[in-house]
């Protein structure tokens, strides 16, 4: 795979890459991945995370497959009582109002009965923002939770549990780029680099 010449590198990092067989396009969002991967001519191209972009411009790609473009995440603090994970619901939710998250995340607080801790304070976002989420976590999550648990089957014994939701909201996105439309997405097939 040959990338087009890309003048600033380093604002592409956590962006994609689409290798279309023909040609390769530079800056695409996961979502407009997505919209690529669903229509027949483009179906079978493959996609990239920049992971890392270095100082000296050299990316650090990794391969998506499709799946982590469509499925969600969770981490979850698991606490004993729901004092202490109504404390994490709440310092993690002030803590995204001063540096929203990265993509598109939910916070729920609920107890889980048939769980031990049986409170937990859980944030659920889409498996391509993995990376990213990892560090706003990293920053922000110290000290939450007795016991932390994450990555795809966290979110299906989370989603598939019949615990008793507490409280739940919509984090404030920081995003970097805006998705574009489907006719957005398709205009541009053809432009080495998207943004």
């Amino acid at each position: 795979m040959r990338l087009p010449p890309i003048p600033n590198p380093q604002r592409y990092a956590g962006l994609y890459i689409y290798d279309f067989g023909k040609h390769v396009a530079v800056g695409y969002t996961a979502a407009e991945i997505r919209i690529l991967r669903e229509l027949e001519p483009y179906r079978t191209g493959t996609a990239y995370e920049i992971y890392r972009v270095d100082e000296n411009g050299a990316m650090e790609l990794r391969g998506v497959r499709d799946e982590c473009l469509i499925g969600s995440e969770a981490v979850c603090f698991l606490r004993r009582d729901l004092e202490a994970a109504r404390r994490d619901y709440d310092t993690l939710r002030r803590a995204a109002d001063k540096e929203p998250v990265p993509c598109s995340a939910e916070m729920q607080l609920a107890m889980l009965p048939s769980f031990q801790p049986s409170h937990v304070t859980a944030i659920v976002f889409p498996t391509s923002a993995t990376t990213t989420m990892s560090g706003w976590l990293a920053r922000h999550a110290d000290g939450a939770g007795d016991l932390v648990v994450g990555g795809s089957d966290a979110y299906s014994t989370l989603i598939g549990s019949q615990g008793d939701r507490i409280a739940s909201c919509r984090l404030p996105i920081q995003q970097t780029y805006r998705d574009r439309s489907k006719e957005e997405v398709l205009r541009s097939v053809g432009e080495s680099l998207q943004r």
